[in-house]
């Protein structure tokens, strides 16, 4: 190869990792010692791309226009100069131009898969810019293509990872993850500019799928990567997406670095992209309340520029944002109007469907008419759980709970509103099982993920100190454990709630009651439903009541701590009266209409962790939580007449575990124990797909910034949710004698996840756990005495409640599920 044709590949080479000033220097010194006219060019063009992304698009798009005013160049050459215009055009916002121009490229470089495939790639991105997922895939796809049959394994990983974004948009969340992540580990090692590239896309995949938090933390690390690098444009366009990502969180500071995303465009003179980021910046303006009539006209000005550069999808968002602030006015009329200018259909993608709905409901009830509000409300849910229904991950089923929150939320504000006992019944249900109503599914085995947790338990059970290369590894196999669980499809059916009708035969059939505890706007709601009588009772505010469950935790954990000290009598007089006032508002209110029944209890999010089995009134009544009433006609219609096979485990250091299961176990016949060095995690899920009744002895650590991560210790290290994925059976019941493992995390105000709900999840008919610190020696002595009652016929949570309210202690153990 010629010297100077080298110097430019050396030069292109310099321009893909970010290093401009390498590059201008390679490409002075290709000129000068270039003999061909289209070498020349060539090298011009680059040259012409360098100025665009290092400050100078103008001078850049100048370059071009005189290139293609060149006699003599090959097609092959024209091409390449068409495709860099396009290119450029479309970082100007000239989305028209640009397809032109890039049509022109492709009918030129149909001889050179190399060339064809960077063509389509830059093509797919303005299918993107305008809102046209599905031409995108289009491009994309053939890009890759092209791409790989030329042999550029980097070049086909940016067009697979483009090709992931697109999926993205179009609602494929399992799919444009796969990509990104796999396109991501070619990518990330060409420079730190891609790497910035690959963690902004994923962070819009992490905001899509409720996990905003993790997502603005991935995008100020991706700006600054960009600014370090003065790849301005790219920065830019990561601070539009993290403007989008804190609308919800924090609208002010969105609207802060949405404006300086505008400022960053214009200085590259990027208009249509400005107006995106001027959208986001009115969008979060109206978020923090702003309500002023020279809005409106602010939002129509900008939606007409929008739509004038094919910005339909932002332009949309803007629009119902303009209905929203007329309903707020008070100018029905108008908001009418505007909404009747709102156009979207079943290709929009779902955040936007969602948003239609909320303001369509926003707008039905501002004019009084609550029963097309609801069915908005309604029909916006459905929507979301259709989208659910598409993954397998219940991690990530429970983050995007989030975005179908408000609609919950506006549903059962309606439905207390009427006071009809069924519109709450059907809202409680609607609000409190957005994850329920998906059907489960049993991901698929997964060897990666099966290593990585085998190497999770080694390291964890190192200990590894923080900033240690340890603690990075243990980050590192985290993260991706999670993400490839998202990868499991889901069985792509939603179920409907069950009706009122349906719930009081069960109800009959079983002498049991209902109790939803419904918290909305600082409130608690009780819908109490018995066989023959609905009721929905006003409990009062959640303010001290939220003091007194946090403190009640306290009590609890210092109770099982001091249980026979000079501390115990004075702190179990201090958790008894807190549990009073705790029951006063909770069940003294349902305590006459509940009668002597059991109680399955709904508790909304908000009352996440409360003790019920301790609260007077529930004190030895057969109580079970389960995810929703109408799971838990399902989980009942499923029962085994009696288990047969029962597994015991006794992990490490727990002063009376082995005795714990050994005592359990003399009450069945042929019971396996496992303890000492037979307590692994290999021996226990050989366990677990064997028998009715796993009991799992050990200490437990509930995880709240990924649930799923909880675990009870065993001889070699925690065994994780997660690792219940893995099972190929489940047990019928499940009883975790460790601490922590009844508690949960509530994502977005509803949907509470741990490991119990890891294990209903996953098949498990029935979860006993505890949501505190329970003692050794009360858990030793009361799950013998349960284990003896179920043995000879008792149903897990009425022997549980028989147990508890017989014991000289406090006994916080919770039945989940369907309880009998």
């Amino acid at each position: 190869m010629p010297a100077s044709e080298l110097l430019h590949v050396r030069a292109k080479q310099a321009v893909n990792g970010g290093a401009f000033v390498r590059a201008r220097s390679l490409l002075d010194r290709a000129r000068v010692t270039a003999d061909s006219t289209d070498l020349v060019a060539r090298i011009d063009l680059t040259r012409a791309y360098v100025e665009a992304e290092t400050g100078d698009p103008e001078a850049g798009f100048a370059m071009c226009r005189t290139l293609l005013e060149r006699q003599g160049l090959a097609s092959e050459t024209y091409g390449l100069i068409w495709s860099q215009l396009g290119l450029l055009l479309t970082r100007r916002g000239e989305g028209d131009q640009a397809m032109d121009a890039f049509a022109h490229a492709i009918d030129l470089l149909q001889d050179n898969d190399e060339y064809l495939g960077r063509a389509l790639l830059n093509r797919g991105n303005v299918h993107l810019h305008r809102g046209d997922a599905r031409d995108a895939v289009t491009d994309f796809t053939a890009a890759g293509e092209a791409l790989r049959r030329a042999g550029l394994t980097q070049q086909q990983a940016k067009a697979e990872h483009n090709l992931g974004y697109a999926r993205l948009l179009i609602g494929d969340l399992v799919g444009a993850l796969q990509m990104i992540d796999e396109a991501g580990a070619v990518l990330g090692s060409m420079s730190v500019a891609n790497r910035a590239v690959v963690e902004q896309d994923r962070a819009e995949i992490l905001t899509a799928a409720g996990r905003p938090h993790e997502a603005i933390a991935a995008l100020d690390t991706a700006a600054s990567a960009y600014g370090s690098r003065r790849l301005r444009t790219f920065q830019a366009e990561c601070e539009l997406t993290l403007a989008w990502t804190l609308l919800r969180e924090d609208p002010a500071r969105a609207r802060v670095v949405a404006r300086k995303a505008a400022r960053h465009f214009r200085g590259q003179a990027s208009p249509a992209r400005a107006l995106r980021a001027d959208a986001a910046a009115l969008v979060a303006e109206i978020a923090a309340g702003a309500r002023q009539a020279s809005l409106l006209n602010r939002v129509d000005a900008l939606v007409d520029d929008l739509r004038g550069q094919g910005l339909s999808r932002d332009a949309t968002v803007l629009e119902l944002q303009g209905v929203r602030v007329s309903v707020a006015r008070g100018d029905l009329v108008d908001a009418r109007a505007r909404l009747t200018r709102v156009r979207v259909d079943g290709g929009s993608p779902v955040t936007t469907r969602l948003l239609w709905r909320e303001v369509r409901a926003e707008l039905a009830q501002a004019r009084g008419d609550r029963r097309h509000a609801r069915q908005h409300v309604r029909s916006g849910l459905d929507d979301l759980h259709q989208w659910q229904s598409s993954f397998g991950s219940l991690d990530l089923q429970s983050t995007l709970v989030g975005h179908g929150r408000d609609l919950a939320t506006r549903g059962l504000m309606l439905a207390l509103g009427d006071g009809d006992p069924a519109l709450v019944f059907e809202w409680s249900e609607r609000a409190r099982a957005l994850v329920g109503r998906v059907t489960p599914v049993r991901p698929p085995a997964d060897e990666q993920v099966a290593s990585d947790l085998t190497e999770l338990r080694l390291l964890q059970g190192e200990q590894p100190g923080r900033r240690t290369a340890e603690a990075r590894r243990v980050a590192e196999l985290r993260q991706r454990v999670r993400q490839r669980r998202w990868y499991g499809e889901g069985a792509g059916s939603v179920g409907e709630p069950a009706s009122l009708a349906e719930l009081q035969v069960a109800l009959k059939s079983d002498d049991a009651a209902l109790v939803a505890h419904v918290v909305v706007h600082d409130r608690v709601t009780a819908l109490v439903v018995t066989s023959d009588l609905t009721r929905v009772l006003e409990l009062g505010h959640t303010g001290s009541l939220r003091d007194q469950l946090d403190g009640l935790t306290s009590d609890l954990t210092m109770a099982a701590a001091h249980r026979h000290d000079a501390l115990a009598a004075p702190l179990r007089a201090a958790l008894r009266d807190r549990l009073g006032v705790v029951a006063a508002q909770l069940v003294a209110p349902c305590a006459d209409l509940l009668g002597e029944r059991r109680v399955v209890l709904t508790p909304s999010g908000a009352l996440a962790g409360t003790p019920w089995s301790l609260l007077p009134g529930f004190v030895g009544r057969p109580l079970t939580i389960p995810p929703s009433a109408t799971r838990w006609l399902e989980l009942r219609e499923n029962r085994l007449t009696r288990p047969r096979r029962v597994g015991l485990v006794a992990g490490p250091n727990v002063a009376r575990g082995e005795e714990e299961v050994a005592r359990a176990a003399a009450e069945w016949p042929a019971a396996k124990v496992l303890r000492g060095a037979e307590a692994t995690a290999a021996h226990v899920a050989e366990l677990a797909v064997e028998v009715d009744v796993l009991h799992l002895a050990g200490h437990g650590r509930h995880t709240g910034e990924n649930p799923l991560f909880s675990a009870v210790e065993l001889t070699d290290g925690p065994w994780f949710g997660y690792d219940i994925d893995l099972l190929s059976r489940t047990p019928e019941t499940v009883v975790l004698s460790a601490c922590e493992l009844g508690r949960v995390s509530v994502r977005s105000g509803e949907e509470a996840i741990g490991m119990s709900a890891a294990w209903l999840h996953a098949g498990a008919r029935t979860v006993l756990s505890s949501p505190v610190l329970i003692a050794d020696d009360v858990a030793c002595e009361t799950l013998a005495r349960w284990h003896a009652l179920v043995a000879h016929g008792s149903a897990p949570a009425d022997a549980l409640a028989e147990v508890a309210a017989s014991a000289d202690d406090v006994v916080p153990l919770l039945s989940f599920g369907a309880g009998w």
